[in-house]
């Protein structure tokens, strides 16, 4: 049963990854929802590893949704911020 946590979370992971760029962006998005797919890569990874003799799929899909996080919380108000401070704030 481990193996479905660890696709699980390596295919959140990668959503979550770039999805920020499809959904993050988006002016009608819901609040904190680039948070979903990173934070389900983390939960699943996290169960994966603890389910599955083959923890492989399981810790990329952790590593994707930490980073993930990492990306949202502090390097897209970053760019954000920089784009304002350029002009090109009117794209938001």
């Amino acid at each position: 049963m481990g193996k479905v946590f660890g696709i699980l979370a390596l295919i959140c992971g990668i959503l979550g990854f770039i999805g920020w760029l499809i959904f993050g962006l988006l002016p009608f998005n819901l609040p904190f929802s680039g948070f979903y797919l990173p934070g389900a890569a983390i939960v699943f990874g996290i169960i994966g590893i603890i389910a599955d003799e083959s923890k492989g799929m399981a810790i990329a899909g952790l590593i994707l949704g930490i980073i993930g996080i990492v990306f949202i919380l502090f390097i897209l108000p970053l760019l954000v911020i920089f784009l304002i401070v350029m002009g090109l704030g009117g794209l938001f």
